[in-house]
């Protein structure tokens, strides 16, 4: 350093000191090149120092997915990312002004370690060290912080700051047995954060577009911003957590928003929507869910058919917890519910009298129910893959419909104006196709008001209805969501999924 530069420097140094009134940091705006040649202690920088540093905070406790990432980033011995010869990065300031803009979905600035970060910026840009506080642990710090608060952001903002398969899947036990497995509550198809955009993230860094970067990663679903903005404009607090919860819900990336046509199931609401956004019309429905103790899962799948009139095979479950202990060889009981038993390999019908408790859990029967009047699942009943056996059918209680908890199923879903739907579905509704639905659950056809009278004996019209393509179909799970109408609905939270999602969000 030339003696000119380092007069400056003193001089200036001198008269901040001895003004009493500007009580200032003499050292605000010296970069680290300007002492470069001082060799002063108390301003040395050490790489080893700084690792070492770095090396007992990735040792703490992970509190969110993307912690992983920025721990094994740092075992690797990888490049710093943001110290430079000149201190840190302006980078630092930029992610920092995207950081404080997460509170206003209801974040909380801690997660992003925002107070501590400004606070080791201003001692590195005004030099201000001391023994608790020296420069390679300051620098250290604010690097490794940086970049952990970098990658919660773009990972969080990405694809939510909670994995929901990761929760939802670890909730429940199949059975009581601490060794059994969980049962999954949570099978939509969602986006997650891998390796290669990490990669991707910390290399934008270095020498890529760091703010087209901030764009790109914001939640690209309208419920986002439709939701931060309605979180920002109430003051009720039970309205503000429900709108953080469902917030982060919108940041996950579901399938659903790549169709036209699609129908979305909210169980929090117990209400199914229909939507043609091709058209200017929806059909919207009540529906009976899943019980706490028969959570319906959320899931994705794709509508294939509709089967008129069906049979129910009744699922295991059921046999084992509800019929056999209780009703095991109970012959008015079976045929007061129309329930039949058959033999699994062979076919053949047993009378109930004849059927043990044993024989009815041993897997190898079938507990069957006729269809037509009286039957569970109704006159109608909509197909699609799935790994539960989960089903949106009809249902011979119509009353239940007027509940106001509906919460009250096995797990599959009734739904309250089948005909409607299954019309909705089909991509040319014909006359003919819609009176052959009409026919076989005992309506008119259209134009008549004759209904059609089944005679003694006659079978029901057994037949299946495909729709070509198939629907969409995404079972999902959201306590405030706006009406087609205008206006906000707030739903209770009939699983708890609310509050099991409200502190992972405060807990990272």
């Amino acid at each position: 350093m030339g003696f000119s530069r380092f007069f400056s420097l003193f001089l200036f140094c001198l008269i901040i000191v001895s003004c009493h009134e500007e009580k200032k940091n003499a050292n605000i705006n010296v970069q680290l090149d300007d002492l470069a040649d001082w060799n002063i202690r108390e301003y040395s920088l050490s790489s080893r120092k700084i690792r070492h540093e770095i090396d007992s905070l990735r040792l703490l406790p992970l509190r969110m997915y993307a912690d992983e990432y920025t721990r094994k980033y740092y075992a690797s011995g990888a490049p710093f990312l943001w110290i430079t010869r000149s201190g840190i990065d302006e980078k630092a300031d930029t992610l920092l002004a995207y950081l404080q803009k997460a509170s206003s979905s209801g974040l909380r600035e801690s997660n992003f370690y925002i107070s501590e970060l400004q606070t080791n910026l201003r001692r590195i840009r005004q030099l201000d060290f001391d023994p608790e506080n020296n420069i390679n642990a300051v620098f250290g710090r604010t690097e490794f912080l940086l970049t952990k608060a970098y990658l919660r952001y773009v990972c969080g903002q990405r694809f939510g700051y909670v994995q929901p398969n990761q929760i939802f899947n670890r909730l429940e036990q199949t059975d009581t047995t601490q060794k059994a497995p969980f049962r999954r509550l949570y099978d939509i198809e969602t986006e997650s954060a891998d390796q290669e955009f990490v990669h991707k993230a910390l290399s934008l860094l270095k020498d890529g577009n760091f703010t087209d970067f901030f764009q790109d990663i914001q939640p690209d679903n309208p419920l986002y911003r439709q939701l931060t903005d309605h979180y920002l404009q109430t003051q009720n607090p039970e309205t503000r957590r429900k709108a953080i919860v469902n917030i982060e819900r919108s940041r996950w990336r579901t399938p659903l928003a790549a169709h036209d046509k699609y129908v979305w199931v909210n169980l929090a609401a117990a209400t199914l929507y229909a939507v043609n956004e091709n058209k200017p019309e929806y059909l919207d429905m009540k529906i009976c869910i899943g019980s706490p103790k028969n959570k319906t899962p959320m899931l994705q799948s794709r509508i294939e058919r509709v089967d008129m009139n069906p049979y129910w095979n009744i699922p295991y479950s059921i046999v084992k917890k509800e019929i056999a202990p209780r009703h095991a060889g109970d012959e008015a009981y079976f045929s007061r519910n129309r329930y039949r038993i058959f033999n699994k390999e062979t076919g053949e019908e047993l009378p109930p009298v004849a059927v043990t408790s044993d024989m009815l859990t041993s897997g190898r029967y079938r507990v069957r129910q006729d269809n037509g009047e009286g039957n569970s699942l109704g006159r109608l009943i909509f197909r699609f893959p799935n790994n539960y056996s989960i089903y949106l059918h009809d249902t011979n209680n119509r009353q239940a419909f007027k509940r106001t908890n509906r919460a009250i199923s096995h797990g599959c879903i009734r739904i309250e104006k089948p005909l409607e739907l299954a019309v909705f579905l089909l991509d040319s509704p014909e006359e003919k196709t819609v009176n052959k639905l009409r026919e076989a659950i005992g309506l008119p056809p259209l134009n008549s008001s004759v209904p059609i009278e089944k005679k003694e004996g006659e079978q029901l019209k057994v037949g299946i209805q495909r729709f070509d393509p198939s629907i969409p179909v995404v079972i999902d799970y959201y306590t405030l969501y706006p009406k087609p109408d205008g206006g906000w609905e707030e739903s209770p939270d009939p699983y708890g999924y609310d509050e099991i999602l409200l502190k992972k969000l405060e807990a990272f």
